[in-house]
């Protein structure tokens, strides 16, 4: 009987302990501290304005988003609501569309889904006045988002000179004295952000080798690229603009500029109507 009353006690105290418990503490007993455990299944990342694909692809994988090499697939595919007229030219197909922001993902997610979050903030940025600003000028969306890119990278050291810089290369596409842009970022955008992707050949000392030295993918793509090289606009654009230079190229500052330039610093800008007045630039500027 004694025995009896001692298994039903055990069992009473082991009821009354389990009922002081909170739902998710376990057995109070076993623990002298209560503990909270969080699992974090998101990242939250930034991408600054005139990042290339490459830049995007490579912060995506460090913050566990989804893996480089499945971006950069995937920003080679056709995507739904984007038109582009030359996709066998583009080194990336999308370049330009990956709308620079801050994002929240979920790790380990599917490389197609995060492109789609940034695809779908590009086009509710895009609103129907600048469409229809666009067709004002005679482009295409793809074209303002193309020479965007180029004014995003030549204004990276002071974003307000956008619509200063966006003249400048109005006027030249507006001239046939002016054939060519010739920007030089459009010629680093080959050599220095797609360099370890495409190939581009060194020497010893780190600097870049002639252009017929080079692999044909650099020559195909400096000629479809580099304003130097080729007429009008690049084959696309040579990374993803920001709002202010995507603005900047629909409404570009009216002047008779033809020519600019900046200080070794990229700070101080120099704008020119003429040669002379621009190489005087340069020496100003330090340059020449």
């Amino acid at each position: 009987m004694k025995k009896i009353l001692c298994i039903l006690l055990c069992c009473i105290l082991a009821l009354l302990t389990f009922s002081a418990c909170e739902k998710g503490e376990g057995i109070p007993y076993l623990t002298t501290e209560s503990a909270t455990t969080t699992v974090k299944n998101t990242a939250t990342v930034t991408f600054p304005e005139g990042y290339t694909i490459i830049e995007i692809a490579e912060r995506l994988e460090e913050n566990g988003v989804c893996s480089k090499d499945d971006f950069l697939r995937v920003c080679n595919e056709p995507f739904e609501g984007i038109e582009i007229s030359n996709p066998d030219e583009r080194v990336f197909l999308l370049e330009g569309y990956v709308f620079p922001d801050t994002y929240e993902f979920y790790l380990n997610s599917d490389a197609k889904s995060v492109l789609k979050k940034f695809i779908d903030n590009f086009n509710k940025k895009i609103t129907p006045d600048m469409k229809q600003k666009a067709a004002e000028l005679g482009m295409t969306i793809d074209e303002v988002i193309t020479l965007a890119s180029i004014i995003q990278k030549e204004c990276d050291a002071d974003i307000t000179e956008c619509a200063n810089v966006a003249s400048v290369f109005h006027n030249r596409l507006r001239s046939p004295s002016f054939p060519k842009l010739e920007s030089d970022v459009t010629t680093f955008y080959i050599k220095n952000s797609l360099g370890d992707y495409l190939g581009y050949k060194k020497d010893s000392e780190g600097k870049g080798l002639a252009l017929e030295q080079q692999s044909e993918d650099i020559i195909r793509y400096m000629n479809l690229y580099s304003t130097y090289y080729c007429k009008g606009l690049s084959a696309g654009p040579i990374c993803n603009p920001g709002i202010k230079a995507i603005t900047a190229t629909l409404n570009p500052s009216d002047t008779k500029y033809y020519f600019f330039l900046t200080d070794p610093t990229g700070v101080d800008f120099y704008y020119a109507e003429t040669i002379s007045q621009h190489q005087k630039n340069g020496k100003t500027a330090g340059l020449f």
